[in-house]
């Protein structure tokens, strides 16, 4: 029976995932420091080149003028967002627990509300050990599906953009950063493919190798994840889970009486997307505005109106959800910053003890 007390998770050990005489990987050897650096960093430049030359007395008017009706509809679309990923996540995870929609959605808003306060996404750790946690799905498949849930976001952005292209012109440098994106996300999905329908072809090749050992482990997680018929429908979930994005980001532009195509939105979608990858400052602070005031200059939009609108997308598709999480942490009776350090634990020794 699983247990909370006195703000500690408590579960019965469980063996070490690896020995403690085998060399940890390249990332769990990086200073513990470093990636947030590099995140604050890109998020202190990236706010500083949105708020050069800011229309500060304009945003305030902007506000005042906001029509409420589709600020209240986006913020809507938001919350609905989250719980067609939650749903998507069950349906991957379906073949190894048929974990709850409930605990998936709890998971996913404590993941945002990590997010937006931690650096570097560690909100994808902490719901990956929350949903573990709560339904006795190992933490390890638990990370493979999280891992097939981004590729199928990437398929969805090359997808998005090469539809929208043929509307919208748009720079030079985005084509470019896209071949390269669109590139590794085809060589990685064709890599998942090859390595399920060839399991010991690709066990083969990497027979003899230091991480063999972990490619093979990989290999059989995404083995057991790997139905067809779930993974189609989370591929069909992933593409609700674009259009409602897509949909949120048009009606918070309607609300400061901005007319742009559903085309165009999209295209933001992915430029914004594809600007956030990077590790940055908590709620992709800096970097989020950067994307979005980018994206609207490549739409003809006035550098004023596009920062200002960009930090109306960031208020209101941050500040929402950041309350959603606080009530699913609170929901599910845990403290916070021990569900942080269990989940780092769990993460770094492969085991959910206390």
């Amino acid at each position: 029976m699983r247990r909370y007390h006195e703000g500690i998770l408590s579960r019965p050990p469980a063996p070490q995932a690896m020995s403690t005489s085998e060399k940890p990987p390249f990332w769990q050897r990086l200073p513990g420091w470093l990636v947030p650096v590099i995140g604050y960093a890109i998020g202190a430049a990236s706010l500083a080149w949105v708020l050069f030359r800011f229309p500060f007395a304009q945003l305030g008017e902007h506000i005042r003028n906001l029509d409420w009706r589709w600020v209240a509809l986006a913020v809507a679309v938001e919350f609905l967002i989250y719980v067609v990923e939650a749903w998507r996540w069950a349906v991957i995870l379906g073949p190894v627990g048929k974990p709850p929609l409930t605990k998936c959605i709890q998971a996913v808003y404590v993941g945002l509300f990590a997010n937006d306060f931690l650096p570097a996404r560690a909100g994808e750790i902490i719901r990956c050990f929350l949903l573990s946690y709560k339904t006795s799905i190992p933490l390890s498949l638990t990370l493979t599906s999280d891992l097939i849930v981004r590729l199928m976001d990437g398929l969805w952005m090359v997808i998005l953009y090469l539809l929208v292209t043929w509307q919208i012109p748009t720079h030079v440098a985005v084509n470019r950063v896209m071949w390269i994106f669109g590139s590794s996300m085809v060589a990685l999905g064709c890599l998942l493919t090859w390595a399920l329908f060839r399991r010991q072809h690709a066990n083969k090749l990497v027979s003899g190798k230091g991480w063999a050992a972990r490619f093979s482990q990989l290999l059989e997680q995404i083995h057991q994840l790997g139905h067809w018929n779930a993974l189609g429908r989370a591929m069909a979930l992933s593409s609700l889970y674009w259009a409602l994005q897509i949909f949120a980001v048009w009606a918070i532009a309607r609300a400061d009486a901005f007319e742009f195509s559903f085309s165009a939105m999209a295209f933001l979608v992915v430029v914004r997307s594809v600007g956030t990858l990077m590790p940055n400052a908590p709620a992709n602070l800096g970097a989020f505005q950067a994307a979005v005031v980018y994206g609207l200059q490549r739409l003809f939009t006035e550098t004023p109106d596009a920062q200002i609108l960009a930090e109306i997308m960031f208020l209101l598709q941050t500040l929402p959800l950041a309350l959603g999480g606080a009530i699913a942490i609170a929901s599910a009776g845990f403290s916070f910053t021990d569900l942080k350090r269990q989940a780092n634990q769990a993460h770094r020794t492969g085991q959910l003890d206390a």
